[in-house]
C-alpha cells in the first residue's frame, strides 16, 4: 500500500464524519506524508498503523470517547487498538490536529531568528568591513601625501634657490657684498634642496613600494585573500 492508497482507505473510512471533521483529519495526514517525504512513506505507514486503526481513533476523539488510551513517548496506545500511532490528540474543536514536535513550527521560530539576528549583525559586519577599508585606504592617502608634499618642497627650494643665485649675480653687478650674500645664499638652498631631492628619490624607490605591499597584504587577509606577497 502506498500514500495515495492508504489516505483513499482512511478517506472512505470516515465518511461518516462530519464534512469538516473528515477534511481537517486528512488534511492533518497528508500534511504527516509531506513532512516525512517520499523515502519515508512505507516507514510512516507503518508508524501511523492500518487505516482502520487510524480511522477507529479520529472517531473516537471526534467523539470524545477515547477509552483508556493514552500518549506516550513512542506513540499513541490503547486497549482498543492493536497498532500504536504517532499522532497528537485532536485538541478541542477549532485549534485542529497537531503532530508532536511540529517540525515546521521549528523551522518557522529557526528563520525569525535568523531574520531578527542579521536584522543588526548584517549592518555591523559592513560598517566594521567599510570602516577598516577607509581607515587602510585613509592611512595610504596620507603616506602617499606626506611623499608627494615633501617632493613639492624639495622641488620649491630648488626653484626658490636658483631665483636667489640669479638675484644675487644680478646684484654683484651694483654691490659687491649684497651680490655675495644672494650669491651664497643661493648656492645654499640649491644644494640643500638637491640633498633633499636625493632623500626623496631614495624614499619612492625603497620605502613606498614597500608600505604599498604591506597594505596590500592587509587587505588580503580582511577580505580572505590569503595575503600573499606580490
Amino acid at each position: 500500500m502506498n500514500r495515495k492508497e492508504y489516505l483513499a482507505k482512511l478517506s472512505k473510512l470516515l465518511q461518516d464524519l462530519p464534512e469538516e471533521e473528515r477534511e481537517e483529519a486528512l488534511d492533518y495526514y497528508e500534511n504527516y506524508f509531506d513532512e516525512a517525504g517520499p523515502l519515508r512513506e512505507q516507514e510512516v505507514i507503518r508508524e501511523l498503523g492500518s487505516p482502520e486503526t487510524v480511522a477507529a481513533m479520529i472517531r473516537d476523539s471526534v467523539r470524545g470517547n477515547e477509552g483508556e488510551g493514552e500518549y506516550r513517548e513512542d506513540g499513541y496506545h490503547n486497549e482498543k487498538y492493536e497498532d500504536s500511532n504517532p499522532m497528537m490528540k485532536k485538541k478541542r474543536k477549532g485549534e485542529g490536529w497537531h503532530l508532536k514536535g511540529d517540525r515546521n513550527r521549528n523551522l518557522i521560530l529557526l528563520v525569525f531568528i535568523l531574520i531578527l539576528a542579521g536584522g543588526w549583525l548584517i549592518p555591523a559586519a559592513l560598517s566594521l568591513i567599510f570602516g577598516v577599508g577607509g581607515g587602510i585606504l585613509g592611512l595610504t592617502g596620507g603616506v602617499i601625501g606626506c611623499f608627494l608634499a615633501f617632493g613639492g618642497g624639495c622641488i620649491a627650494l630648488l626653484v626658490a634657490g636658483t631665483g636667489t643665485l640669479v638675484t644675487g649675480i644680478i646684484k654683484l653687478f651694483y654691490s659687491l657684498p649684497q651680490g655675495l650674500m644672494w650669491t651664497g645664499g643661493g648656492c645654499l638652498m640649491i644644494a640643500v634642496g638637491l640633498l633633499l631631492v636625493m632623500l626623496w628619490v631614495w624614499l619612492i624607490a625603497s620605502i613606498l613600494p614597500r608600505l604599498i605591499r604591506w597594505f596590500i597584504q592587509v587587505f588580503r587577509r580582511i577580505f580572505g585573500k590569503g595575503g600573499d606577497k606580490i
